[in-house]
């Protein structure tokens, strides 16, 4: 018994022992209110967790109430330790000014990484930030205060945004991540940009950017709204769960992969005029992959693309250095018609 009891004693110790840097990293990986309840170990420990870099913040088990007071009680404890990780999700309505206190910390904070999932839309402002590198944003609206510029982290370096709503007044032309000149991996999922007539993504150090769930309508554009994307260094083009929308504008010099799943809602009941149309759109999107080496593509892709009888016939094959082309058959079916393999493939040599 005695020898268990020393052996105890001997590994608190060389917990207790530790660096802060070290203890630091082995509590990041602990919801917030799980890091405070190690404030009772020991004196070493009472007040460690006010200097914790990272914090994970989860409404498990909090009312509307309970949960605001408990963080701002946290935040308020903290002193001017610098922030290099929040983690925010929330299954409650929050208020504004919670929010907005939880955002302004960060930012004060010198915050590099900075994610928030929420259950429920939330009315949020996102002031300047020289310290943000990672953000990673769920069901979000982004109101008035956008200006056509949007976004202003001049060093964030990747951004994912899931089920956000952008709402500019009095703008016909939105560019939200012109102001973000080292971003380098954009991911929009089920985005919405209701009411412009062009859409601009802007990016000179962009390399990868994937776009999910977009389209007209209830899919996130007005009907008619352009899009024009204007990167230069970009490698990986990843676009899924789609409808085919005008992209007027697609600069993608250095691109080498393409992966594209689009299809045609009520294809059925779509009148000729209709299918043209999104025939079209998709012709003229795959113009923009020109210096793409590999591209993957779905059978509903296919499917678009020769929705007109006789139309893909007429057009050159907008690849000129393709040397891989993918084809995911979903459907039974499908089989690869010979003028779609010979519309991919014709200005290329040696493709697989």
């Amino acid at each position: 018994m005695e020898d268990r009891e020393e052996e105890k004693a001997g590994l608190e110790d060389r917990l207790s022992d530790l660096r802060d840097n070290i203890i630091h990293e082995i509590l990041s990986y602990l919801d917030i209110k799980q890091v405070i309840q190690t404030s009772v170990l020991s004196k070493r420990w009472k007040n460690l967790w006010a200097s914790v870099p990272d914090l994970n913040f989860n409404s498990k088990g909090d009312t509307e109430l309970t949960f605001p007071n408990f963080f701002r009680r946290v935040l308020s404890k903290r002193g001017a330790c610098n922030v290099r990780r929040v983690e925010f999700f929330s299954r409650l309505p929050l208020r504004v000014s919670s929010m907005e206190g939880l955002i302004n910390y960060a930012v004060s904070h010198q915050v590099e990484d900075f994610r928030f999932v929420s259950d429920d839309i939330q009315l949020i402002s996102l002031p300047a930030c020289k310290s943000l590198k990672t953000l990673f944003l769920s069901r979000c609206k982004f109101g008035d205060f956008l200006t056509s510029l949007g976004f202003d982290f001049a060093n964030l370096t990747s951004l994912d945004l899931y089920v956000c709503c952008f709402c500019y007044s009095g703008n016909d032309v939105g560019d939200p991540f012109g102001s973000c000149p080292n971003l380098r991996s954009l991911c929009l999922r089920y985005c919405r940009f209701p009411s412009l007539k062009r859409l601009k993504i802007t990016g000179f150090q962009l390399v990868s950017l994937e776009i999910q769930g977009f389209g007209y309508g209830d899919r996130g554009l007005q009907e008619g709204c352009e899009v024009e994307i204007f990167a230069p260094n970009l490698l990986s083009f990843v676009y899924k769960f789609s409808n085919p929308v005008d992209f007027c504008g697609l600069h993608f010099p250095s691109l080498e992969y393409v992966e594209v799943h689009v299809w045609l809602h009520g294809t059925e009941e779509a009148t000729d005029h209709d299918k043209k149309r999104v025939s079209l759109y998709l012709m003229d999107m795959f113009e923009g992959f020109g210096n793409a080496q590999s591209v993957k593509l779905y059978c509903e892709t296919i499917q678009v693309l020769n929705l007109i009888e006789g139309l893909l016939e007429q057009q050159s094959s907008p690849f000129k250095r393709l040397k891989k082309v993918e084809v995911q058959a979903n459907l039974e079916s499908f089989t690869l018609p010979a003028h779609v393999t010979k519309y991919l493939l014709a200005g290329t040599i040696g493709c697989d």
